[in-house]
């Protein structure tokens, strides 16, 4: 019997599978930037910004502005329309698009993660899968 499949068992004062709901975060997070930056890698190559300058760092770029960062441009940002005293200041778009895609394959997993708890789930099981996919 996996440690899974144990997980039902456990209703009232049982032990959580931390290890199970550990693995399960860390798949989660991981498939939803992986999905994030292939949505932004797609988007700037359709939006030909390949040609431009290189796809890896303005893919990071994106995908670190739609998880809420900001990037502070260096170089000619003139393609921005920015010059002078405005080019120094921080760039803090948010591309939904690529935050979408982030937060729908981190729900589905999420998701897919207490189908495989069970009919029932213990409130405290619930609450640390809850807690560490946020």
């Amino acid at each position: 019997m996996s440690a899974s499949m144990g997980v039902g068992t456990t209703r009232h004062g049982g032990r959580l599978p931390w290890g199970d709901i550990l693995l399960s975060a860390i798949a989660a997070v991981s498939w939803a930037l992986i999905g994030m930056a292939g949505a932004a890698a797609l988007g700037l190559h359709l939006l030909e910004a390949d040609s431009v300058a290189s796809l890896g760092p303005m893919t990071a770029a994106v995908v670190a502005l739609a998880a809420g960062g900001s990037v502070t441009p260096a170089g000619d940002v003139s393609a921005f329309g920015l010059t002078g005293a405005q080019a120094a200041t921080a760039i803090e778009i948010t591309p939904l698009g690529v935050s979408l895609v982030g937060a729908v394959l981190l729900s589905w997993f999420f998701l897919r993660s207490l189908r495989r708890a069970g009919a029932v789930v213990a409130p405290a099981e619930l609450l640390a899968l809850a807690l560490i996919h946020i």
